[in-house]
């Protein structure tokens, strides 16, 4: 039986709370995601960590994926890259980290303009606001 080689962790929060209390979730999904990974001897420092926020009328629901192993070196080897609404989600959670990062954590590798492009188009297709790519398309 294969190891696996990814975790995830989904949260719904209120649009409406004060933005510490979202924060504090976001925090303790973190130190959780971290104590079951030692749970199941997996090092969470040698883990690439991936936001993605999914916005629903007043709730947002993040999830926190974890990656490791064989599914990590396929994230980081751009031949997979995100498309539609998970790359949309993707690249809106992780716009914070810079634009480098986000295009990694995307499966986009190094390959920046093809992220760029990539989003523009997403945007486009699911009529979202470009405003809220800002950051990553400037």
């Amino acid at each position: 039986m294969a190891k696996p080689t990814q975790a995830h962790l989904e949260r719904t929060v209120n649009k409406n709370d004060p933005l510490e209390v979202r924060q504090q979730t976001l925090s303790q999904m973190q130190y959780y995601m971290g104590a079951k990974l030692i749970e199941v001897r997996v090092d969470p420092q040698a883990v690439m960590y991936r936001w993605s926020i999914e916005n629903k009328e007043d709730q947002q629901i993040c999830t926190l994926s974890a990656f490791w192993g064989e599914s990590r070196t396929k994230i980081l080897s751009g031949k997979e890259p995100l498309q539609g609404k998970e790359l949309a989600n993707c690249a809106r959670a992780n716009a914070s980290a810079g634009l480098e990062k986000a295009a990694e954590l995307c499966g986009f590798g190094s390959d920046t303009k093809r992220f760029q492009t990539a989003l523009k188009e997403t945007a486009q297709e699911l009529e979202l606001s470009a405003e809220s790519f800002k950051k990553l398309l400037a």
